[in-house]
């Protein structure tokens, strides 16, 4: 996300030593992680949190388009029902 270079960090670090002071440092750095922290597993369980739900959107297409298909497959056989009845009644009739 953020790239911050050794000298960058060197610098944050100096300046945070001479404005915090060295007794308060170490507290400080260690609530800064905490945070830190927190933050990267937020952000972690939020974008799985996104990608299952777009996985889940990709499953719903993917069943629509199967329902279509057999909704299309079920026309398709009732047209050859119908005309295989009619067939056998033109048939039955000329007989």
């Amino acid at each position: 996300m953020f790239e911050t270079s050794f000298l960058e960090m060197l610098v944050i670090g100096i300046v945070a030593l001479l404005v915090i002071g060295p007794e308060r440092l170490p507290t400080v750095a260690r609530t800064i992680g905490l945070w830190v922290g927190k933050a990267r597993r937020l952000i972690a369980h939020t974008r799985a949190d996104i990608e299952r739900e777009l996985g889940t959107e990709e499953l719903r297409s993917m069943l629509y388009k199967q329902e279509e298909e057999l909704r299309n497959l079920r026309v398709m056989m009732n047209d050859q029902v119908d005309t295989v009845k009619k067939d056998i009644e033109t048939h039955v009739k000329s007989e």
